[in-house]
């Protein structure tokens, strides 16, 4: 880890809806998709590489122990991980997401003057034409993050998704019985003050779900949280097919999704 756990640094800048934005349930057939997908999916440590490998935890908070670049820090995460999985390795570095963050904001490492995050849509759109750690993604499109069946169906088809989340403080000490981040609602309700977004905006690579609960790589650490803490904490939440994990496939897409109509609408928009 890079720093101690008091440190780590926010970054997502509000949500704000756009008429333009794609959403992935046009081009789902949940009914024919949820046969396909298991019950319990996890790849960042389930699935095996090409050569029969399996991947290793990505433990680098990719500099958001030092700065709010958790926006690129997220698709860190996400590029590492299709890289171990495709067999392409692709790893990021925290040098590599300061210096983009550092482009896109005017972000100083030196001095750490405007240090004032990123909005999740904006990096996609330039991650999308310009390319960000040696890759571009071919398409982006919002999830519906109350939906359990439509977050399992996109985890599965883009390799993970980015969530974007506003923080409660109340759960920066929540953990489970091995000190693992593990964020719930209260039984008792959000305690006055401490609920989503009074810690903060964060964007989170999510590459595993299972009934109830999901797993997200936040500052390097596995972090868990339960479906009743997404529903509320929660404010977007996207599909993105990357360059690679799209080539896996050979260019086809599973029955039941309509890949080619998403690339199509994208590159209409």
């Amino acid at each position: 880890m890079e720093a101690a756990m008091a440190n780590r640094c926010l970054g997502k800048k509000p949500f704000v809806s756009d008429r333009r934005d794609l959403a992935l349930r046009k081009y789902i057939d949940k009914k024919i998709l949820a046969n396909q997908v298991p019950a319990a999916l996890n790849l960042a440590t389930a699935f095996p590489a090409p050569d029969g490998s399996l991947p290793v935890w990505d433990g680098d908070a990719l500099g958001n122990y030092v700065a709010g670049c958790c926006v690129f820090a997220g698709p860190g995460h996400m590029t590492t991980l299709v890289g171990a999985l495709t067999g392409k390795p692709t790893v990021v570095t925290k040098d590599m997401v300061i210096a983009v963050y550092s482009h896109l904001t005017g972000y100083n490492p030196v001095t750490g003057a405007n240090d004032n995050g990123y909005v999740i849509r904006d990096m996609l759109d330039y991650w999308k034409s310009t390319g960000m750690f040696g890759h571009k993604i071919l398409a982006y499109a919002g999830v519906n993050w109350k939906d359990s069946d439509e977050v399992a169906i996109a985890q599965w088809l883009g390799c993970g998704v980015i969530g974007g989340f506003q923080l409660p403080l109340a759960s920066q000490n929540q953990a489970d019985t091995q000190g693992r981040q593990l964020w719930y609602v209260p039984t008792t309700g959000w305690p006055s003050g401490k609920g989503p977004g009074t810690w903060g905006g964060h964007c989170i690579f999510i590459p595993g779900t299972s009934p109830g609960m999901d797993e997200g790589n936040s500052w390097g650490e596995p972090t868990q949280w339960t479906t009743g803490w997404r529903t509320q904490c929660c404010d977007e939440m996207w599909i993105v097919i990357l360059d690679d994990w799209a080539a896996l496939a050979g260019g086809t897409a599973p029955t039941g999704f309509a890949l080619q109509d998403l690339l199509n609408d994208v590159a209409s928009r």
